[in-house]
């Protein structure tokens, strides 16, 4: 595991302050399904992304009560497939209000920007007796189950995250939030990608932060908008 870097000593008051906390991502490769893999097109295309993924990384910006979370643009090595970014999560940015209890996510579909409403404890986390040490910070681990309804049809699957009550930010990477605690890793339970946490740094002066002031839709309105994007690509493919 890569190690954990911290640059600060918690406090009773960080609450009140200010902290920039980076996030990577990590897949756990099996060579025997890669050897399965007859199309050279696809297997090289799937090593790439696995190799791209350390030099991926994600920022998430804590301003008093405020935070947002987004991928960090950054100069990459000749052979980075962009798709690294966004396999196992990743793309858009997501907003919080921990006073109002709002979390806004912005994201691109065909062109157009949408900012998707919803609020921090959206999920009914259980929080497991399970534990380990990460960096030598203890952590729970806590499963909530998502359920979608859309062009795919209807179906649920479970969410893992580990997250640390010693560090009280209900913040964590993507879509993993609303746990008492920083999120430290988080994963789509079976999957092969996670998110892991690399260091948290202190920052001396406030970042201003709001809410987008652009108009937000519920999730089952864009579930909608997404449902009729989806019939539209099949109908004319």
């Amino acid at each position: 595991m890569k190690k954990l870097i911290l640059f600060l000593v918690f406090t009773s008051s960080i609450m009140g302050q200010n902290y920039k906390i980076v996030y990577g991502k990590s897949i756990s490769n099996n060579e025997e399904d890669l050897e399965k893999i007859t199309d050279i097109n696809i297997k090289n295309n799937i090593v790439s992304i696995n190799e791209s993924f350390d030099q991926v990384e994600y920022e998430l910006i804590i301003s008093n009560n405020f935070a947002f979370f987004k991928y960090i643009k950054t100069l990459k090595m000749t052979g980075f497939n962009p798709r690294a970014i966004t396999v196992g999560g990743g793309s858009g940015v997501h907003y919080y209000d921990k006073i109002n209890n709002v979390a806004i996510y912005e994201t691109e579909m065909t062109g157009k920007k949408y900012f998707i409403k919803s609020n921090i404890n959206k999920y009914n986390w259980t929080i497991t007796s399970e534990t380990k040490s990460i960096n030598n910070f203890l952590c729970y681990r806590a499963i909530a189950k998502v359920s979608y309804d859309d062009f795919r049809g209807k179906d649920t699957y479970e969410i893992e995250a580990w997250f640390c009550p010693e560090i009280p930010f209900s913040y964590g990477p993507d879509v993993y939030y609303g746990l008492p605690g920083l999120i430290f890793e988080a994963r789509v339970v079976n999957s092969k990608v996670r998110f892991y946490l690399k260091s948290i740094t202190k920052l001396d002066t406030e970042i201003p932060l709001q809410l987008p002031k652009e108009k937000t839709i519920s999730e089952e309105e864009f579930t909608a908008i997404f449902n009729a994007e989806m019939k539209k690509l099949t109908e004319e493919n």
